[in-house]
């Protein structure tokens, strides 16, 4: 499928094409403006993001993959904080429109191998320090992310994973340091048990609550219930759905827009003109 190409304007700049597999067209942008649930914000700098397409249109997909990206960056906070492991490996969820959402853009490059062999035929496993811990944190809430992160051929070359120090693949390192994003958060990349999300959350609620800022845990289980099969959630909960996600947004984006100036005017919003 041919990417289509997004034309800049005063307050987005289109940089390049990101890739595109099976889900979706990633186009590179810098971006002053996030449309999103609850209103447009608008930031003093331009931060560069990844602007993720759906190519199987559904209503509302791209605000549903806000909320799994959403929910998956507050675990991981709530894992950083809680010392599980040491770096963050999930970039920053940042707005939405009915086809498509925004995060934050992950430098550095995929493809490393997972193994390779030795000039004397050993068969070497390459460690990626954190992978091992990420992958059982997140399991143990509901989430596989596991998934999609090797070649289909063989499972030897990394994918999903950008790392920021990683050599091409013709160079070898028996150890990969912890500065590496999982990227792909389509259905196809990563599987969320729903009901095992939301008995975590039951478990761990005064933990959660009191690691994590306020209003995060009440956007974490109410973003899981929009998005669960087996719950139809309440026009009420919707309401304070998007109370919760424009309060996340500008912080979020108020967060990111200290960086690289001493200060800096307030992240400014355009309300939104109807639900979503």
């Amino acid at each position: 499928m041919e990417a289509r190409k997004i034309q800049s304007t005063p307050e987005v700049e289109y940089i390049s094409e990101g890739g595109y597999g099976d889900e979706a067209n990633i186009v590179v942008q810098l971006r002053r403006e996030f449309p999103g649930i609850g209103g447009t914000i608008t930031t003093y700098q331009a931060l560069p993001v990844a602007l993720r397409t759906e190519f199987n249109y559904s209503p509302h997909c791209g605000h549903k993959m806000f909320y799994k990206h959403a929910i998956i960056k507050k675990l991981e906070d709530f894992f950083f904080k809680t010392g599980v492991y040491k770096y963050p490996h999930v970039t920053r969820p940042l707005g939405s429109t009915d086809e498509a959402y925004i995060y934050e853009w992950a430098f550095g490059m995929d493809g490393f191998p997972w193994q390779y062999v030795e000039p004397d035929g050993t068969e070497v496993r390459v460690s990626l320090d954190e992978w091992d811990r990420f992958i059982e944190a997140f399991h143990d809430a509901g989430i596989n992310m596991a998934i999609d992160c090797a070649s289909p051929d063989d499972g030897r070359i990394s994918k999903n994973i950008v790392h920021q120090l990683a050599r091409p693949i013709y160079t070898y390192e028996p150890r990969l340091n912890r500065i590496w994003k999982r990227v792909d958060f389509g259905d196809r990349s990563i599987q969320i048990d729903y009901d095992k999300l939301m008995k975590y959350f039951t478990d761990n609620e005064s933990k959660l609550r009191s690691t994590l800022t306020t209003g995060r845990y009440e956007l974490m289980v109410l973003a899981c219930q929009y998005l669960s099969p087996s719950v139809r959630i309440s026009e009420r909960n919707i309401g304070r759905l998007e109370q919760f996600t424009l309060n996340y947004r500008l912080s979020t984006l108020a967060h990111l827009n200290t960086r690289g100036v001493e200060t800096s005017p307030a992240v400014t919003i355009k309300p939104a003109e109807e639900k979503k």
